[in-house]
């Protein structure tokens, strides 16, 4: 007569059989340190977490992939509109005043950038306006209605990440 086995006889079997391989093993590790890099920035820099002490500390016990996954997700999730309290105090506290400094300065330099492309899409708009006989001193052409606008500003944007995640890498944890 066959034996019946349960469903956790038959799952245990399987696991026997079946062995994590150093690749998965080095693959899980990797993930747990983004997730912990993840569990460590929302709830600081997008909630409502205040203990920054301890987010320095947490943040000092992040392996390699944790620190670059940290980075990434300030890269991804700071705006060109500026710095707000919450993300000042943050990468004060994880890159010092120098390190805020120089990230608020780079900040600066892409929002004139972003200024200046957008003052010449408005002068492009204007000379369209011109051609086709429409004129005066109450016109004052939308940049954003430009053909070209999401992609000068994407290219901003793009260009600004870019030299932000080179700044941030470069930048010592205090």
């Amino acid at each position: 007569m066959a034996e019946i086995k349960s469903t956790w006889e038959i799952v245990m079997e399987k696991l026997k059989q079946s062995e994590i391989t150093q690749e998965d093993r080095e693959r899980f590790r990797k993930e747990e340190a983004r997730e912990k890099a993840k569990r460590l920035f929302f709830p600081y820099f997008e909630g409502d977490q205040r203990d920054w002490d301890n987010f320095r500390e947490e943040a000092k016990k992040l392996d390699e992939v944790g620190r670059e996954e940290l980075l990434n997700l300030i890269v991804e999730n700071l705006s060109l509109e500026g710095l707000s309290d919450r993300y000042r105090t943050g990468l004060e506290v994880l890159f010092g005043k120098e390190g805020l400094e120089r990230i608020e300065e780079l900040l600066e330099r892409y929002r004139r950038k972003q200024e200046v492309e957008t003052e010449i899409l408005k002068e492009e708009l204007l000379q369209g306006f011109e051609k086709r006989g429409i004129r005066g001193s109450a016109i004052t052409p939308n940049a954003r209605i430009h053909p070209r606008w999401n992609k000068v500003m994407e290219e901003i944007r793009t260009s600004f990440k870019k030299e932000l995640r080179e700044l941030l890498s470069k930048l010592p944890l205090v």
